[in-house]
């Protein structure tokens, strides 16, 4: 199907931005429309307003998604306006109806605006600069600040968020998108659970550990770290402690089957060698494979004894070296690539069966 796309335009109501920033939003609402993207607003004055005369001077169209019921809100010369009558809730709206988010200069509304953004992975430009977040803030990697934009920079900047579109165009994970269930539990006491914003200090105390950082290279602050809080990032529990984490995805193409273990680690030295992985592997897999699920793949770093160990007592099998397979500290490192079927599991488990956690 082809379709049109659009961008969606975050900034202040008249008042809250500068000559200048509405002089940028013009520009960059000109240069949208001369690259056939439609622009969405909330169409009610400010950056609105001027982006939306910036796209329709060069001949684009224009969405304004209004907060109240009043079609008599929208800017004049908007080629579609939508009463939603949701008032701040237009921002969800806002949020994933087009194909990115530029967020010029604005107030409390543009901060919530560009929080979801953020939170969602949506591709998003800020320009400008936006005083009440901080710099961690901003290192998702589906966003991009340019903090002195010109109006004369705006194909760049276009240029850039292209650039930021075209890298997010795999799925993002969002509520619906998990694989296995929210909770699992077996007898002896492992369970998986979906993690949480609490859980950023387990992240944090696990990728300070120096044995986990020789294999998987993280800074432990905060906005590296929330990465981790999604639906398919699952904390492992021994008794309802947390003691490390599981994160897994699906692969892009639609009719393809299998998951893949992106990460599995136990965060405490003292809790490593106590077969807790494994367990959590175990009770992972046989959640996946329920779920219809066919295989399942990880590619361990080659030399790292500990997760081949792991792994393999999980049932994975060793399939071949995937050369170069992985960056770390400036050089290409080889990786083992295994997987998991649904006779491997039922030949490496000798444990208790799995069975559904109460929640608490």
């Amino acid at each position: 199907m082809t379709r049109r796309r659009a961008i969606a335009v975050l900034g202040g109501r008249p008042g809250n931005a500068g000559a200048d920033t509405l002089r940028l939003a013009e520009m960059i609402g000109k240069e949208l429309a001369l690259r056939g993207y439609g622009l969405v607003s909330g169409g009610e004055g400010g950056v609105a307003a001027a982006a939306n005369k910036g796209c329709q001077s060069a001949g684009g169209d224009t969405l304004a998604l209004l907060k109240w019921n009043r079609l008599a809100d929208a800017e004049e010369g908007t080629t579609w306006a939508l009463p939603t009558s949701m008032d701040l809730a237009r921002s969800n709206i806002l949020n994933w109806c087009g194909d990115g988010m530029i967020a010029f200069e604005g107030r409390y509304g543009t901060l919530t605006e560009i929080g979801l953004a953020l939170d969602t992975g949506r591709p998003l430009l800020v320009l400008g600069n936006q005083p009440f977040l901080t710099a961690e803030a901003f290192e998702a990697p589906t966003c991009r600040v340019v903090p002195d934009p010109r109006p004369e920079d705006a194909a760049e900047l276009v240029d850039l968020l292209e650039k930021l579109i075209e890298a997010g165009e795999q799925a993002s994970v969002r509520p619906g998108a998990a694989v296995v269930e929210d909770d699992l539990a077996d007898e002896s006491g492992i369970g998986l659970r979906r993690a949480i914003p609490e859980d950023i200090e387990l992240f944090r105390r696990t990728f300070a550990d120096p044995t986990v950082r020789a294999w998987r290279e993280l800074e432990p602050g905060d906005g590296a770290l929330s990465r981790f809080q999604h639906e398919r990032c699952l904390v492992m529990l021994e008794r309802n402690r947390p003691v490390g984490f599981l994160e897994y995805r699906t692969e892009a193409d639609p009719g393809s089957n299998h998951i893949q273990v992106e990460a599995l680690a136990v965060s405490d030295a003292a809790d490593r060698g106590r077969k807790i992985g494994t367990r959590a592997l175990r009770l992972f897999a046989g959640s996946v494979l329920a779920a219809g699920r066919h295989r399942i793949t990880a590619a361990p770093n080659a030399d790292n004894r500990a997760a081949l160990r792991c792994l393999e007592k999980a049932g994975f099998r060793k399939v071949g070296v995937m050369r170069a397979y992985e960056r770390h500290s400036g050089s290409w490192r080889d990786a083992l690539l295994m997987d998991l079927v649904p006779s491997d599991l039922a030949d490496a488990v000798s444990g208790p069966p799995r069975t559904a956690a109460g929640r608490g």
